[in-house]
């Protein structure tokens, strides 16, 4: 065991800086949050000078930005991976977003969605326009995921459609972060098949589902 994390220390050690920064923020930010975690405790556990680390991010702001731009990729990655499966019909598709999420939720620890989180400390008040727009940039490239994912089920109202399996991705983040049940995605992969199969199509197109 101690080989291993000297080993891990020593991986962790040989990374370029910014990479190191970029590391220890992101677990920091996410296992306490942004606003809480100061710069110089990222450059202390970061092992990196005060002017290495500016010279990378010349300000917090730009830090949380590159933060979020990361989880965006990763997140994104994650869904785009479990959904695109020639396999897959239609209506699949769009329930494999919570079999992501579930398996995500078993992942400890699981504290939530950076960008909800970020929501609540980026408000319309702050001003933090880079960090805002990444937020922004999140919410808007799910919303195209599960539009693309939708678009093929020639659905009655595909736009509202969409808004509500948003609402149960989210609402399945929010629930598993606050309640800790291991039921939430798959109750809310349920309620999606529901209004997807049932409530919200006009004629199941063959092989939709």
């Amino acid at each position: 065991m101690q080989e291993t994390i000297v080993a891990e220390d020593q991986a962790f050690a040989a990374l370029p800086p910014r990479e190191r920064i970029l590391r220890t923020a992101s677990d920091l930010f996410y296992r306490f949050s942004v606003h809480t975690v100061g710069i110089d405790r990222i450059i202390a556990e970061s092992g990196v000078a005060k002017m290495t680390f500016y010279k990378h991010f010349p300000s917090k702001s730009r830090l949380v930005a590159d933060y979020l731009r990361h989880k965006n990729i990763v997140w994104l990655e994650m869904l785009a991976n479990a959904t695109d499966r020639p396999e897959l019909k239609p209506v699949e598709r769009v329930l494999a977003i919570f079999d992501a999420l579930g398996g995500s939720f078993q992942t400890a620890p699981f504290r939530g969605c950076p960008f909800v989180r970020g929501l609540a400390e980026f408000g319309p008040d702050a001003d933090s326009p880079e960090v805002q727009a990444t937020i922004a940039a999140y919410f808007q490239s799910l919303h195209d995921l599960v539009a693309d994912l939708i678009a093929p089920m020639a659905l009655s109202e595909p736009d509202k459609t969409v808004l509500q399996i948003l609402s149960l991705i989210q609402g399945a983040i929010v629930m598993a972060q606050t309640t800790s049940d291991s039921q939430i995605a798959q109750a809310n992969r349920e309620a999606a098949a529901v209004l997807l199969r049932a409530g919200a199509i006009t004629q199941l197109p063959e092989n939709i589902c």
